[in-house]
Order: C-alpha cells, then sequence, then structure tokens
C-alpha cells in the first residue's frame, strides 16, 4: 500500500494532543443544594441501570481517536497495488469511409468511439489504454495512457472518419508489434465489418454496424448515337439491407433528361440503363442519382462522369511561307490557329504556341511556347545557338530515336510512335544546346528533334531541320509525334476525369497558368484550397481526400479563368462492408505479453467508516449531555 497525499498523515499527531486534553481537562465536585436532592438521586438511580455511563468518557474517546485516524488515512488516499490484474488494451478504431453511416443521428465512427470508451471506462484502475487509428495507413493515436480522462479527451478529439479504404490488417499487425515489445496484452477491434464468423485470435470485436439501409450506383458510363442523336446511360445499382424499388434520375450536363424506376433485391447488383435525345448538344457531364430513399451512406448514391472536353483550346501562330504540313496536321488535330507570312509577322500576344517554320523571329513570346523548324540564325533567350551553316550531306542522313528511356518526359513524348520506319534527312542545321533539353531524335548522334525551356522559363520544341527537307511528314509516326509535342507545348490540365477517393490525381501546370485552387465537395461555398507550385513546375500530384465532384478553378496569366471539375467515388468495398474480411484477424502471445499490476484506490469506504465513527462520538456526547 502507498499514499497519494503521505503528508496527510501528520493529522494523527491529534490523537496524542487529544489524549492529553481528557488528561487535564478539570475535575469538579458537585454539590447537592436541598432544593434539588430528590432530582439529584433520581439521575444516579437512572444511571445505575445503564452500564455505560462509567465508561462513556473512555469511548468517547477511542472513538474520537478513531475517527481522527480514519480522516487523516482518507486524506492521505491509501492505493492498494493488485498484482497481475490490470491489463495494457490496444483499441483499433476503423476510420474507413463506411464508418461514416448514420443511424438514428449517430455515424458508426462515433458508435465505434462510444463502445471503446464502455470499454475503458470498465477497465480495472491501473490499465492502460492504447489507440490505433485504422486509416489509409494505421495511425498510433496514443500509446500506454493511464489515465482514463486524458483518454476520453484523445477519443472526443477524433473527429470524422477518413474518405479512404482501410486496411485492418495493416493495423493488427501494428498491435501485434505492441503485443511482442510486452506493451500490449489485450485487444478490442470496433469496425462495421462483419466478423462474427472470422476467427478471431486474442482480438475481441466491437460490432459498430446497425445493418443500416444503403443503396449505391457503382458505376456509369454513357454512349451517343451520332445518327439519332440518343444518349444510353449505363449504369449498377445495388440495395445492400433490403428489397427496394429504387427511382435514378439521370442527368447531362447538369439537366435532368430521364427518370425511371428499378426493383432491386437485397445484395444484388442490377445493370441498369436509360435512354434520351440529347437535342444535338455535345456531351460535357452525365450523373446518375438516386432521388426518392435517403440512407446512411449518402456519398454512393450518385455517380459523375465528366467528358474530355472541359480543357482550354490551343490557339496557335503559325508563321511560315510553306505551311501546307504544319495546317494539315493542325488540322487533324482540331488546333485553333491562324497562318502568318514571315514578311507580315510582328510579335503579338494571346496565343498559346507560336510555331517559327524556316524563320528566325527578333525575339521570343515570354508567354506561350515557341516551336522552331529549320532555324537559321541564333535568337536571343532560347536556350541553344545555330553553331554551323545549313549542312546538305552528300548522302542523306538517317535520323536515330534517342536512347532516352530512363527520362519519363522522353517516354511520353514518344507515347504511341512505332520507331519502325527510318526518318531521312537531306539538309538540316547543327545546333549546340547551352540550357537543359530532352532529346527525341538525333542526327549523327547529335541532337536534332529536342524539347526545353528557353531562358525566359517558356517551353520550347525544335527541329534543327525543315519539314520539307524530310520524309517525317508522310510517315505515320509524325501525327502522334506532333500530337504530343503539342500537348508538350499546351499541356492539358487533366487527363483522367474520374478517381476512386485516394488516387492521385496529375495536373499539368501549363506556363500561362498563374493560379490553381480546387473546391472540395466538403467545403463550404466560396472556400478552395489553394494549389501550391513553383515557376517552372510542369506536373502537381493531387490526392484525391473527399468523394464527389470537385472543381478545380484555373487563373491564366492573360486574366482568363477556367473551371475543370472531376469525380471521386467511393471504394467499392467501402459501398458494402458487411462481408468478413477475407483475412483472420489474429494475435500471437509471445513470453512479454504479460498483465500489469492493478490500483486500488477508492477512498469512500474509508470516508464512510470516518462518518461512522465522527456519529457514533455525536451520539455519546449528546447521550452524557441529556
Amino acid at each position: 500500500m502507498s499514499f497519494l497525499f503521505p503528508f496527510a498523515l501528520f493529522g494523527l499527531l491529534a490523537i496524542p494532543a487529544l489524549i492529553i486534553i481528557y488528561i487535564l481537562r478539570n475535575k469538579y465536585k458537585e454539590e447537592t443544594a436541598p432544593s434539588t436532592y430528590i432530582w439529584e438521586m433520581a439521575a444516579k438511580l437512572l444511571k445505575r441501570k445503564n452500564p455505560l455511563s462509567r465508561f462513556e468518557h473512555l469511548l468517547a474517546l477511542i472513538v474520537q481517536c478513531l475517527a481522527i485516524a480514519v480522516f487523516s488515512v482518507a486524506l492521505a488516499h491509501p492505493v492498494f497495488t493488485l498484482e497481475g490484474q490490470a491489463d495494457d488494451i490496444v483499441f483499433i478504431l476503423d476510420s474507413s469511409s463506411s464508418m461514416g453511416m448514420v443511424h438514428e443521428e449517430k455515424t458508426r465512427f462515433e458508435r465505434g468511439i462510444e463502445l471503446i470508451k464502455e470499454k475503458a471506462d470498465a477497465a480495472v484502475n491501473g490499465s492502460t489504454f492504447t489507440l490505433i487509428l485504422a486509416e489509409k495507413e494505421p495511425r498510433l493515436v496514443c500509446q500506454n495512457v493511464d489515465d482514463i480522462s486524458s483518454f476520453d479527451i484523445m477519443l472526443t478529439g477524433l473527429g470524422e472518419p477518413s474518405k479512404y479504404e482501410t486496411s485492418l490488417a495493416d493495423s493488427i499487425a501494428l498491435a501485434q508489434t505492441l503485443y511482442s515489445e510486452g506493451k500490449a496484452n489485450l485487444c478490442y477491434l470496433a469496425t462495421d465489418q462483419d466478423c462474427a464468423e472470422n476467427v478471431l485470435t486474442n482480438v475481441e470485436w466491437l460490432d459498430c454496424s446497425d445493418n443500416e439501409e444503403n443503396y449505391s450506383i457503382t458505376d456509369l458510363k454513357y454512349k451517343v448515337d451520332k445518327k439519332t442523336g440518343i444518349i444510353t446511360f449505363d449504369a449498377v445499382l445495388s440495395s445492400y439491407a433490403s428489397d427496394k424499388e429504387i427511382e435514378v434520375m439521370f442527368y447531362m450536363n447538369g439537366i435532368e433528361m430521364v427518370k425511371k424506376t428499378y426493383a432491386c433485391e437485397k445484395g444484388l447488383h442490377y445493370a441498369i440503363s436509360a435512354t434520351a435525345p440529347t437535342g444535338g448538344k455535345p456531351v460535357e457531364s452525365v450523373k446518375a442519382v438516386i432521388t426518392n430513399l435517403t440512407d446512411g451512406l449518402m456519398d454512393d448514391n450518385s455517380f459523375t462522369v465528366f467528358a474530355n472536353t472541359q480543357q482550354v483550346d490551343t490557339k496557335a501562330l503559325i508563321v511560315s511561307s510553306a505551311p501546307t504540313y504544319l495546317e494539315a496536321i493542325f488540322n487533324a488535330m482540331k488546333i485553333d490557329y491562324v497562318t502568318m507570312t514571315p514578311s507580315s509577322y510582328r510579335l503579338v500576344s494571346g496565343y498559346d504556341l507560336y510555331v517559327y517554320d524556316n524563320f528566325t523571329p527578333n525575339q521570343l513570346p515570354q508567354i506561350g511556347s515557341s516551336m522552331f523548324f529549320g532555324l537559321k540564325k541564333s535568337v536571343e533567350g532560347a536556350g541553344f545557338l545555330v553553331s554551323t551553316d545549313e549542312i546538305t550531306p552528300d548522302e542523306a542522313t538517317t535520323l536515330a530515336w534517342a536512347n532516352n528511356e530512363d527520362s519519363n518526359l522522353y517516354n511520353t513524348l514518344t507515347r504511341g510512335i512505332g520507331k519502325n520506319r527510318d526518318i531521312v534527312l537531306k539538309q538540316y542545321m547543327q545546333y549546340s544546346l547551352v540550357n537543359d533539353f530532352t532529346t527525341i531524335l538525333t542526327s549523327n548522334k547529335k541532337p536534332s528533334v529536342f524539347v526545353g525551356r528557353s531562358d525566359y522559363g517558356t517551353r520550347e520544341v525544335v527541329f534543327n531541320f525543315d519539314l520539307h527537307n524530310s520524309n517525317l511528314p508522310l510517315l505515320y509516326d509524325f501525327v502522334p509525334l506532333m500530337r504530343n509535342l503539342v500537348d508538350y507545348c499546351k499541356p492539358k490540365f487533366l487527363t483522367t476525369f474520374d478517381y476512386t477517393v485516394g488516387d492521385k490525381a496529375v495536373f499539368s501546370i501549363a506556363d500561362e497558368i498563374m493560379q490553381v485552387t480546387v473546391h472540395r465537395p466538403d467545403m463550404k461555398e466560396g472556400d478552395v484550397e489553394p494549389i501550391y507550385f513553383e515557376e517552372g513546375q510542369e506536373q502537381y500530384l493531387y490526392e484525391t481526400r473527399t468523394v464527389g465532384e470537385h472543381i478545380i478553378t484555373i487563373k491564366y496569366k492573360d486574366g482568363e479563368t477556367k473551371d475543370v471539375r472531376f469525380f471521386v467515388h467511393m471504394s467499392k468495398p467501402e459501398m458494402d462492408p458487411q462481408p468478413a474480411a477475407q483475412a483472420n484477424f489474429a494475435l500471437a502471445i509471445t513470453d512479454n505479453t504479460t498483465k500489469g499490476d492493478g490500483l486500488l484506490d477508492n477512498i469512500l469506504p474509508i470516508i464512510i467508516a470516518a462518518a461512522a465513527f465522527f456519529a457514533a462520538d455525536w451520539i455519546l456526547y449528546t447521550h452524557e449531555q441529556y
């Protein structure tokens, strides 16, 4: 036994002081007056009938001493050690998307916190508490906390579940580490997964599910018949808890198109479809929404698909006296372009791509990309120099693809190219590179086609030959090569518009982009998440964290703004979390896995005893007086 406040035991010194007071108390002699003699004799006769009357003072002293002793011990707060009676408990709380399902205005996540609190409150005093939050990666919230109040505060401050699919097995593995290190001997798993049929070894399941109603749309596709102008919607619909008739509304470009009702049996996935006329309008987005029912998990009640029509169109200026090849390829790529002769060229703004075909400009545009074909004189700030006059070899020169497969940029720029036809040059220039460039094609082991940045940070594509002096425009490879190069000069901000939560969206940062913000579906109207990127950064990886439609607002250096939307849906395992996990959840007991010592520090019985002694003393006192 030990005491939390041992200085309170100095109160026991009051006992000898009390005894001295009793010893030194005044002795007085009773005198009987004739007028009270009869009453005094009657009182003495009554006292002789009470055998305790002789010991009243001694009993009062004993009771008062005991009261002082018990009160002093109570104030010192004794603590008794109970060997091997306490547990080092590790709690695992599932924080996956499905734990956000609501039942009676309470999420499964909140239900899990309540169950953990109940187990912690019922634990033997002296137990310690460890909390593992099963997120995308297991997070150790706290470890071996021995104060229940502090542990409750940590539980209350957990907030909401994440929107990710989680692996409970990883959290069990972390708990096993604690078991092996002797830091835990009891484990509780709070989850909505059905673990009833699993073999739970040394793990106790805290069921967070109440079998809530849950419906979902797990997929959506569309196709348009160009002849009839009819759009067909194809989706997958499910009802997990009961048989239901589910009404689904289909949208195109945010406009209601058709509504249909489908009978769904519990636990089955139904491929559903609907058709509607487009009215000749291009498809920008399609959406399917469950409209007649609400359930505990609304995140999976809609599905949106955005078409690749949201990008900013590339505006090109071609400066050439013979632009036939360039106009043909730009027409095939549906690029908006303007052609200008070298004699009428003046540096103008407002274009994304400036193409200089066999022409040398006096200066480079500082906003927008440049593409050079057969540049014969150096341009200030271009990052490369014209080192020779035009070379006309006796025999045609064959270009070779650069041995640059380790470069992600090279692989991107050569995507879709067969590389199985010889590219022949009759005339070409020779350049020396000042800045860092990525070489795509070489002639005589020297750069012939390369990409990089100017001194102004703008993107450049350089061909050291005139297209008319090569067979490249006649080859199939010319089409994918030019498409890749134009995409490099004016990259599409997004190429994928459908993600599963936790995926990383690749944002391509064009040179003319000044600012990017993202409005997530969990934000209030007007709130945005800024995207920070450095000057010259080409890509940004954005991790998706919430389910629903996201709006990217892009602000360009010329003041123009553009909104691009993409959709993030739940992972399919999170839509129906009830089936038991494939792997069994088991913890192995090791030699280090032992119980700790419990504590008994309840002073209420001592206080009650002290109060009883005090009451007894008061009774003796009043009996003596009256």
